[in-house]
């Protein structure tokens, strides 16, 4: 079981750090210029508009958007690589600390993404699971499923 937890943390520990070279790699790219902030259709929801009208019609909002972006993506390859490092050389052993820091890592970010889609429940528009993106609802799923597995390994031990 701790096996599987560990893979499955340095699972999320990728995938992150690969969203987080591909979102800024691309972000501002015609790629990019499609959504706002999630999907066309939840977007268009919010801001009035199809995301590309609304991004191209204001110049300043689109800036924002390329820096924002590559923001969260510098601060989603960081915690992707400590993700990975730390259940990769905490989990080996295994050790308490990385086991508690992958567990909180996994609790931590439920709560923000929450509160970062608020706009959109509070235009009432009700988000389906393919308008969020998925650097969101993968890990929402897999930390906790690894977080289970690792302390059940634990107090079986």
């Amino acid at each position: 079981m701790l096996g599987t937890a560990r893979s499955l943390f340095v699972f999320v520990g990728v995938f992150w750090s690969a969203i987080g070279v591909a979102g800024a790699a691309l972000v501002g790219r015609r790629v990019g210029a499609v959504y706002v902030f999630v999907s066309v259709r939840a977007d268009t929801a919010l801001f009035g508009g199809l995301p590309e009208e609304v991004l191209a019609a204001d110049r300043n909002l689109a800036t924002l958007k390329v820096m924002l972006v590559r923001a969260l993506c510098g601060f989603m390859l960081a915690a992707g690589v400590l993700c990975a490092a730390v259940a990769w050389f905490g989990l080996a052993e295994p050790r308490i600390w990385a086991l508690t820091t992958l567990t909180a890592v996994g609790l931590i970010v439920l709560p923000y993404w929450w509160f970062t889609l608020a706009p959109y429940r509070a235009a009432g528009y009700t988000l389906r699971l393919a308008d969020i993106p998925p650097f969101m609802w993968v890990p929402a799923i897999v930390m906790p499923i690894a977080s289970v597995l690792g302390w059940a390994a634990r107090a079986g031990r």
